[in-house]
């Protein structure tokens, strides 16, 4: 059954998110067809830090950019986002709009690295749920990518899972061509999880010296209805602001300032409630310098994140009330010199980066300040990559070192490591591009895992053990696949694109909390359970003849301990996402259809999460009324599907109809 899958996903790829547009590209030959009319390609910066066309990276890397947003997916949650990209998924509670990234079956405690206009967003707290979520307000989003797997090292530490990038929306995405001040509105309604959503921006632009933007988000959804009818506790009433500055003192050079806030309240738990305020923070400072020379190409960010979980019991517990307080301060710095060795090319990327945890949690009476225990951990690390283009035939060879210290007022621990990658590409014929290697990357423990202590709240009663030993995740990752680039192929000016990828990824000193049975009577503690393993397949298409578009994208899972022959818990199942769309009257309307579908779970028992195979189907449309209206119409689950989306607890929504107005000015 799973090779005739994997067959009918290769297939399928023919037909294949589209239009996968970006500015940065506009105007490039290289992504024209010969007829000259232009379809561009989104460009992604995870990978290898250096700017490449997604079905040109040596990697596993997708980007959605802000169009295709508008059209496909106009006011989604990030949990609906990432489904356009192959073996992305998340972990979510209705209850809790905080959203946890799983790449190719790792997340929490910083397995991928998730970044909010280049700040990390490591926010965590000891539960029941996802052990790492953050909060984002996805109408500001401009684009978001992904690099699948620690070949995406040299962008952060700790990320054997990944990198997931969201940039937010910069005066360029609000401006009309030549405009030098203007604005848009957004009203929106949703009919299921009924309530409002009103978004507002505005910019302007002095000359090629300065430009400014400022939005802001008020979205208030009540509880949503399941397939079956059954209502959902989702309520929540979110508000968000952002404003960001671009300063060019000279051509070469330019200073970015950027300010956000979201702001959220909802109520979560089921017998025991609290009413959740959640502020989030997120500040950086940028600066590029980009002279005609090959030696400099520098960038340079400082930034913090800081999210508040303020909490507040109700009903039995009335008057009790705890808060969880993760505040991240970091700054990366890089460059790339390019230049020749006879024949051979070479773009040299080097840098370094840092980060501080400062974990604060006050429970007065109950025990979650040990359960999430305050402390503070500092993560560091330099690289140098070198690209070498030999005609048909690209190297990548990279050394990333690693090194942290983690501590409280009672313990203290550190370590470091250096990870190598190498990554080789053939080119024998234009359109078709065969890559294969091998990556390591490093995760340091979190405070968390370390440090938890003390007793589970009651009723339920339980002990949890500290274990300043723990040592770091090891992961040993070896990819191979092919891209495929096609112009002219029916009509002259349409593109086709399709990546294909396998992979295996070996972590050593994987970490998991297990039963210990000494001291006695026993407890739950974090230990290193020697080595797991996750193996899968890949597959992306996209197809665009400007009048029609289609899309694919999927992947096929598996995960094992292989200490104890059991599965991971949290390798989600095979699913495949297709997307077909039309746009007429001279591009004024773009319309279509998507179709998800996900296999069933087999090991889902042995994990404790719903397993169940199911398809969803969905239809979009946008239609420019005017040269400042444009009315976009969301119709999701139509069939109004029963499901639950393996690792969350609580059924989705059912059919939901989302429409939006939004006016230019």
């Amino acid at each position: 059954m799973r090779l005739g899958v994997s067959a009918l996903a290769v297939l399928a790829a023919v037909a294949g998110p589209a239009y996968a547009q970006d500015a940065e590209t506009e105007g490039d030959p290289e992504a024209a067809g010969s007829s000259g009319v232009t379809v561009l390609e989104q460009i992604v910066v995870t990978a290898t830090r250096i700017g490449e066309r997604v079905y040109e990276t040596l990697s596993g890397s997708s980007a959605v950019g802000r169009d295709q947003l508008e059209v496909e997916m106009p006011g989604a949650p990030v949990s609906q986002i990432v489904t356009l990209m192959p073996s992305v998924t998340t972990q979510t509670s209705a209850d809790d709009p905080g959203t946890a990234i799983n790449i190719r079956g790792l997340q929490d405690f910083g397995r991928v690295n998730v970044l909010v206009d280049g700040a990390r967003q490591n926010f965590q707290k000891n539960g029941h749920e996802a052990n790492g979520t953050f909060y984002l307000d996805t109408n500001m989003l401009k684009s978001v990518e992904v690099t699948r797997g620690p070949a995406a090292t040299v962008y952060g530490s700790g990320a054997i899972g990944g990198v997931i990038s969201f940039t937010t929306i910069d005066a360029d995405d609000v401006l009309r061509e030549g405009a030098t001040k203007g604005g848009r509105v957004k009203l929106g309604f949703d009919t299921n999880g009924p309530g409002p959503t009103i978004h507002g921006e505005a910019a302007a632009r002095i000359e090629d010296s300065a430009d400014f933007v400022v939005a802001g988000t008020w979205y208030k959804p009540n509880d949503y209805k399941s397939g079956d009818g059954t209502k959902v506790d989702s309520a929540q009433d979110l508000r968000s602001g952002l404003a960001k500055a671009r300063f060019r003192p000279t051509d070469d050079q330019e200073i970015t300032l950027s300010a956000s806030r979201y702001f959220n309240s909802f109520e979560n738990g089921s017998t025991l409630v609290r009413n959740i305020d959640v502020t989030v923070d997120t500040l950086t400072a940028g600066y590029r310098y980009t002279p005609d020379s090959d030696f400099w190409d520098l960038s340079a960010k400082i930034y913090y994140s800081g999210t508040l979980s303020d909490q507040q019991g109700t009903g039995d517990i009335a008057g009790e009330s705890q808060s969880f307080k993760v505040g991240t301060t970091g700054m990366d710095i890089f460059n790339t010199s390019t230049f020749d060795t006879g024949a051979v090319s070479h773009e040299v990327t080097y840098g370094g980066d840092v980060f501080r945890d400062k974990v604060n949690t006050k429970d007065e009476l109950g025990s979650s300040d040990e359960l999430t225990p305050p402390g503070t951990r500092v993560a560091y690390g330099a690289f140098v990559q070198d690209k070498l283009t030999y005609e048909w035939l690209e190297v990548i060879g990279a050394l990333r070192y690693d090194g942290y210290s983690l501590e409280n007022d009672e313990t203290k621990t550190d370590g470091s490591r250096l990870s190598p990658k190498l990554t080789v590409g053939v080119t024998p014929w234009d359109p078709v591009t065969f890559y294969g290697g091998y990556s390591e990357g490093y995760r340091a423990p979190a405070l968390t895992e370390t440090l938890i202590e003390g007793f589970h709240p009651p009723p339920v009663m339980g002990q949890f053990f500290p274990n300043p030993d723990l040592k770091p995740e090891v992961a040993h990752t070896i990819e191979a696949g092919v891209n495929l680039r096609f112009n002219d192929i029916f009509t002259g000016s349409d593109q086709l694109g399709v990546k294909l990828g396998i992979f295996r990824n070996n972590v050593d000193d994987y970490i998991d909390q297990v039963f210990v049975m000494f001291p006695i009577p026993g407890g739950y503690q974090y230990q290193n359970i020697a080595k797991a393993r996750i193996e899968g397949f890949e597959f992306e298409a996209s197809y665009d003849a400007g009048s029609v578009f289609a899309g694919l994208a999927g992947q096929i899972l598996d995960g094992e301990n292989l200490t104890t022959g059991g599965p991971l818990q949290k390798v989600p199942p095979f699913r495949a996402v297709t997307t077909l769309g039309f746009r007429a009257f001279d591009e004024r309307l773009s319309a279509g259809t998507r179709l998800t579908i996900v296999g069933k779970k087999d090991d889902a028992a042995a994990t404790g999460f719903v397993g169940e195979a199911y398809q969803l189907v969905d239809l979009f449309a946008q239609f420019e009324i005017s040269e400042t209206t444009t009315a976009n119409l969301a119709l999701n689950n139509i069939f109004d599907r029963q499901y639950t989306q393996y690792l969350n607890a609580d059924p989705s929504p059912g059919f939901n109809a989302k429409a939006l107005l939004t006016m230019k000015f």
